[in-house]
């Protein structure tokens, strides 16, 4: 082998070594984004479930000091996790935990980031009355969360019923397209 052959067998070496760092990179990136997806999935399917089971001090806590939950357009957000784990406790919660209450999430729609993401989804409350269970409110949501050093938390949650006063039909499209370049009206 010549000094030009060994040369040339070293770049095609650096040059397929290069290329397969890149692709590890990638890889890396996309199973970290994969992990991040399911990050924000589990926090947020928490919420419903810690809920109806009356843990309010946990399902508070998914939320930053200075969270907010914003639930109703004409109300007061409320402001933190302590203030959520309280409305929780509230006897209205509680009456209708005790009575058999189901919070359930939709699939997400997740925008990741960097180490902060924008999720929309829908809720849906069912509410037992005696030997029935119904449909009791269907809301449009979207979500802020922000990676901390405990994990993903929930900066923002807006909730807008879908009803005809169209908060929730303008939660979603205003979501939508400021999420999406391609969204048109």
């Amino acid at each position: 082998m010549t000094a030009n052959s060994e040369l040339s067998e070293s770049r095609r070496g650096d040059e397929a070594d290069s290329e397969y760092s890149t692709t590890l990179d990638e890889l890396l990136a996309r199973v970290r984004r994969l992990e991040d997806e399911a990050a924000i999935n589990r926090l947020i399917m928490t919420y419903g479930p810690a809920a109806d089971a009356g843990l309010t001090s946990f399902a508070g806590g998914l939320w930053l000091e200075d969270g907010l939950y914003d639930w109703d357009a004409d109300g007061q957000p409320y402001q933190g996790s302590a203030e959520v784990d309280t409305m929780l406790q509230a006897d209205l919660h509680q009456s209708l935990i005790a009575a058999g209450v189901a919070h359930f999430a939709g699939p997400l729609l997740i925008d990741l980031q960097g180490d902060e993401a924008t999720v929309l989804n829908y809720s849906l409350i069912m509410r037992r009355e005696e030997d029935r269970s119904f449909l009791w409110r269907v809301s449009a949501v979207r979500w802020e969360v922000a990676r901390t050093d405990n994990g993903w938390r929930v900066r923002r949650r807006t909730n807008r019923l879908l009803d005809a006063t169209g908060g929730g039909l303008r939660l979603f499209r205003d979501s939508l397209t400021e999420l999406f370049e391609d969204v048109t009206q």
